[in-house]
C-alpha cells in the first residue's frame, strides 16, 4: 500500500513538474507573439504615418500649384480689366472734350 502511494504521490509530483513546463513554455511563446505582434504593429503604424505624410506632401503641394495658377488668372483679369476701363475712361474724356470744345464727334 505505501508502495502505491508513493507511487501516486511520485506521479502527481511528475504532473506538477509538466504542467508547470508546459506553462512555462506557453508563456515563453505567448511572450514571443506579443514581440512579433508588437514589432507588426510598429510597422504598420511607421508605414501609414509615411503614406499619411507623402499624400499630405501632396495635397499641399497640388494646392499650392492651383492657388498659383488662380492667382495668375486673378492678376491676368485684373489687368485686362484696369486695360478695359483705361480704355473706357480715354473715350469717355475724348467724347466730353469734343462736347465742350463744341465740335461734333
Amino acid at each position: 500500500m505505501r508502495e502505491v502511494v508513493e507511487r501516486v504521490l511520485g506521479a502527481e509530483s511528475e504532473a506538477k513538474a509538466r504542467i508547470d513546463n508546459a506553462r512555462k513554455q506557453a508563456a515563453s511563446i505567448r511572450s514571443k507573439a506579443d514581440e512579433a505582434a508588437t514589432a507588426m504593429v510598429v510597422t504598420a503604424r511607421e508605414q501609414a504615418v509615411a503614406g499619411a505624410k507623402a499624400r499630405l506632401d501632396q495635397a499641399r503641394s497640388e494646392a499650392e500649384s492651383l492657388l498659383e495658377a488662380a492667382r495668375t488668372r486673378d492678376a491676368n483679369a485684373a489687368e485686362a480689366t484696369a486695360s478695359s476701363a483705361a480704355g473706357a475712361t480715354e473715350a469717355l474724356v475724348a467724347d466730353i472734350v469734343t462736347m465742350i470744345a463744341g465740335r461734333p464727334s
